[in-house]
């Protein structure tokens, strides 16, 4: 595909005016907008109110964006042919694609997505997609200037790049809502194969996220004293326990031989015998793990051709580190997200998101537009007096928008300021 097709944006807007080129245009955007900014305030696992130690999903997005770009890197320098008979595996465009890849997640992560999902598809909508609302986000919503249409008006490029789930709403996950198709169109004519596969850009951010996240997480639960690494690699019964809860977790999903024999050999070179107590040593001993288990994921991952007339490229992960990721997933369900202590965050943090949503939905119904932060306020005006009243699907869009957009404290004290238990203050506004 030829370069200025891939450099191509959707306002067909010209060539930079400074020194960058397009795609790293194109990344730098991503970083200043105020929705990246945002990811500072929202829960990776743990809300960032708890504490230094844990990432949030801002420090989890930059170290994927690492690891994405030095994957892309080391594939120009050891596969350039592979590289460019794709078309090309640009770094720019990979990296800013992984500082996309979490600007959907809303307050409270999961738990908020979910919510958020049921509470849309009750009001006739397509529901809620973390990854529909990223690509919603750098292609409709960022807020660049008083004319910009398209978001952040990014690159065909950075705009496939950043589509891990390249379709329309389905069941199961998916990559854009109906409402931004033209822009899904525009980013998929540089698919050749002709098939729902996200192309080689793409495949990298998702593997580079899930190598982040796996092992950064079992980092930030060990120092805060959650998941025992000490103790699963030296404890036969630790490792017994671990299997069983995470055969529980899974139920019919039966763990098999092959998951075991990886478990095993994985705890046996963790080179960590005690709890955290953040000594110089342990400091090193827990660097030396991270450093050496991302290292590994990386180095064993290459590119390939597969054989079939509708696969091309991708990537090709030894399948042992692919195993390892998921034991390393697998503890932090175990040990952190599906640990009791939790659940009753977990209510606090559904009630918080539906309560809000009710409020919200029904202050759009009455036109009280002041109880919406103001970047939205505009918009679901504006939506009413189009159609004279507010369509349920689409203002329920529009409100899902608003809590999405929000970071954990600010929908606490949103949900607290509404319900009429904090007053708030009349110079504390809810700026988003």
């Amino acid at each position: 595909m030829a370069a200025a097709q891939r450099e191509d944006r959707l306002s067909g807007s010209g060539p930079t005016v400074d020194q960058r080129n397009a795609f790293q245009l194109d990344r730098d955007r991503v970083l200043y907008s105020g929705a990246f900014r945002r990811l500072a305030g929202v829960t990776q696992v743990i809300s960032p109110t708890e504490g230094e130690v844990f990432h949030n999903r801002l420090t989890h997005t930059l170290k994927v964006a690492q690891i994405a770009r030095r994957i892309a890197e080391m594939f120009a320098q050891r596969q350039p042919g592979e590289a460019a008979e794709w078309g090309g595996i640009e770094p720019e465009v990979v990296e800013a694609a992984a500082l996309i890849h979490d600007l959907g997640h809303p307050p409270f992560g999961h738990i908020a997505e979910e919510e958020l999902h049921a509470l849309v598809k009750k009001h006739g909508g397509e529901g809620y997609e973390g990854n529909a609302q990223s690509f919603r986000i750098v292609s409709k919503l960022a807020f660049r200037g008083m004319r910009s249409k398209c978001g952040l008006d990014l690159t065909r490029a950075t705009l496939n790049a950043s589509l891990k789930y390249p379709w329309l709403p389905r069941d199961g996950k998916y990559g854009c809502y109906t409402s931004e198709e033209a822009s899904l169109t525009f980013a998929r004519q540089l698919d050749r194969s002709g098939a729902d596969k996200p192309c080689i850009e793409a495949q990298i951010m998702d593997w580079a996220d899930d190598i982040a996240y796996s092992v950064h997480d079992t980092e930030d639960f060990y120092r805060a004293g959650l998941i025992p690494l000490d103790r699963l690699a030296v404890n036969q019964k630790e490792r017994e326990h671990f299997l069983a809860r995470a055969q529980h977790r899974r139920g019919a999903e039966r763990i098999d031989s092959e998951f075991i024999a990886i478990a095993s050999e994985f705890f046996n070179s963790v080179n960590l015998r005690d709890p955290y107590d953040g000594s110089r040593a342990q400091r090193a001993a827990l660097y030396d793990f991270t450093s050496t288990t991302i290292r590994d994921f990386v180095l064993n991952t290459k590119l390939r051709k597969f054989p079939g007339d509708h696969e091309g490229f991708g990537l090709a992960i030894d399948l042992d580190f692919q195993r390892q990721v998921e034991v390393l997933k697998e503890l932090t369900w175990c040990y952190v997200i599906n640990n009791p202590a939790s659940a009753s965050v977990q209510h606090g943090q559904r009630l918080t998101v539906r309560t809000l949503f009710k409020i919200l939905m029904e202050a759009a119904k009455k036109k009280q537009w002041a109880i919406f932060p103001p970047l939205y306020r505009d918009e679901i005006r504006e939506l009413a007096n189009t159609h004279g009243t507010t369509p349920s699907a689409e203002t329920s869009r529009l409100v899902a928008d608003t809590v999405a957009g929000l970071t954990d404290q600010q929908a606490s004290r949103l949900y607290l300021r509404l319900i009429g238990v904090s007053q708030g203050a009349l110079l504390d506004p809810i700026v988003t």
